[in-house]
């Protein structure tokens, strides 16, 4: 039911670029589709396939201009957004799209990213949800010590199949991959970083190096860096990413991450959920200067049951124990004391 999701004017480039979801057997019917500007025809670019995503660019000088699609049964006007590379510029972000996650997961998601990193800005797209409003998840962000900028951006839209409502799923995260390379576009060019991770996830650095430092230091601009999942004790009524000290033998592993400069050669290319899209990760292997945290129990379990192995099989992590000492201290202490 969403034929694009966003058309972003760069005053650079000079030209509106066009979000589709995988157009599949629309193709042929963009293909042969007229394009016009202020009533005027204009020439639309091919279709660029991406995995789960499509574009096509328009040549336009004037961010105003009224946008117009003709098909051979219908026309529409189609909304245009000004690129804003400035409300980032020089940035710390952190982003992640999220929908109906405990305002505390994500102000403790936020705080330790802060304390561990230096991130002074945060975007999350909010997928519809109905626990709180966008301006109340706002809010909360922006109470966060330290944070500058803090924006969510509605997206009430389809965000695609999931093991609950399809089989085989596939890799059709459609709104998730189209929506960060839209955030690419339309906001972070100017950012000094961008961290791409889930609210559910931590990012370590044993040394105490912040991953945006080491990023803009590094030669390709960009930090790939493993994951494996922590375990809460079990009786606690409500889950905190503090609570998530135990891990198993060997720890069960998770799925790359990464930070990257948007304004570099790999920041300018379409950016995946875990990596670059078109990278063979093996290019570019993990930061041994980093990892993350996944934390099992901060999740609504929409995609899948998030249960956690018994307890027998976890043990103490005296590492990640430290580490979220250092990262929580009033919630680790009040822990202590009740």
């Amino acid at each position: 039911d969403t034929l694009i999701y966003d058309t972003v004017w760069s005053a650079e480039q000079r030209q509106l670029r066009v979000f589709f979801p995988k157009l599949f057997n629309f193709k042929k019917p963009m293909r042969a589709a007229q394009w016009t500007l202020d009533g005027k025809a204009c020439k639309a670019s091919r279709i660029k396939p991406f995995r789960v995503y499509d574009c096509i660019a328009i040549p336009c000088n004037d961010p105003t201009a009224a946008l117009e699609l003709h098909t051979a049964e219908d026309q529409c006007r189609i909304p245009v957004s000004p690129a804003d590379t400035d409300r980032y510029r020089g940035r710390n972000v952190l982003y992640a799209l999220n929908k109906d996650n405990d305002l505390a997961w994500v102000c403790d998601w936020v705080t330790a990213h802060q304390r561990n990193h230096g991130v002074d800005a945060v975007l999350l797209g909010d997928n519809g949800s109905e626990t709180y409003t966008s301006e109340d998840l706002r809010r909360a962000l922006a109470d966060i010590p330290g944070i500058a900028v803090a924006d969510v951006v509605d997206v009430p839209l389809q965000y695609g199949p999931t093991p609950k409502t399809a089989t085989p799923v596939g890799d059709l995260k459609f709104l998730q991959r189209a929506l960060l390379n839209i955030a690419k576009d339309r906001w972070f060019q100017q950012a000094r970083g961008v961290l791409i991770c889930d609210i559910d996830e931590l990012v370590v650095s044993p040394t105490g190096q912040s991953i945006f430092d080491v990023t803009a230091k590094a030669t390709f601009k960009y930090t790939s860096f493993s994951g494996s999942w922590r375990y809460r004790p079990l009786g606690h009524d409500h889950a905190r990413n503090a609570d998530h000290i135990y891990t198993a033998s060997p720890p069960a592993l998770c799925t790359n991450k990464y930070c990257i400069v948007p304004n570099s050669a790999l920041g300018r290319m379409s950016w995946g959920v875990h990596a670059l899209e078109g990278i063979n990760r093996r290019v570019l292997p993990a930061s041994r200067a980093f990892a993350y945290y996944h934390c099992r129990s901060i999740s609504t379990s929409w995609k899948n049951n998030r249960t956690q192995p018994p307890m027998e099989k976890l043990h103490r992590d005296q590492a990640t124990e430290i580490f979220m000492e250092n990262s929580f201290p009033s919630k680790r202490k009040a822990d202590a004391t009740s």
